[in-house]
């Protein structure tokens, strides 16, 4: 699996505006909705199913990072988006720093195998710190995408 398999060039976001938590959450669902990978009429059952999963234990797991994710009776197929806050958002990590880089995951509600596939997935990546360090770096988002795909093709190698 590759993340480039459930995340599309169009859902990655060089600029997150939001400034806290709840708003990035949003941001980054509202981009999946305008690609039409989710529905309009279930935005906020799955920013609700979002919400939720951060109050369980937060999605920020440190050094820079958080992937908010959940599974969701609407999805169909496994959708993400991935964003870069170029300030740095307080969200609760678990190292107390604030994040810049998030991996926004949604799966069906069906799919534990393939959930757990791309979870693992962005866990290899975000533990390299040249990955880290080159995203948060970029010049814009072709940039970050080029960076995304180099990730990918060497961690299938």
């Amino acid at each position: 699996m590759k993340i480039i398999d459930f995340i599309e060039e169009e859902a990655v976001i060089d600029d997150l505006q939001s400034t806290d938590k709840e708003s990035v959450i949003r941001e980054m669902v509202n981009i999946l909705k305008d690609l039409n990978k989710i529905n309009e009429d279930e935005l906020d059952d799955i920013m609700s199913a979002l919400i939720k999963r951060e109050k369980v234990g937060s999605t920020g797991i440190g050094k820079g990072v958080a992937v908010p994710h959940t599974k969701h009776k609407s999805i169909s197929k496994i959708t993400g988006a991935f964003a870069r806050s170029l300030k740095g958002v307080d969200f609760d990590a678990l190292d107390g720093e604030p994040v810049y880089l998030f991996f926004l995951l949604l799966s069906p509600n069906d799919s534990t195998d393939v959930h757990l596939a791309a979870l693992e997935k962005i866990s290899s990546v975000i533990r390299n710190s040249d990955f880290r360090n080159f995203v948060k770096n970029a010049s814009d988002k072709p940039e970050m995408v080029d960076i995304l795909k180099e990730v990918d093709e060497a961690n299938s190698e």
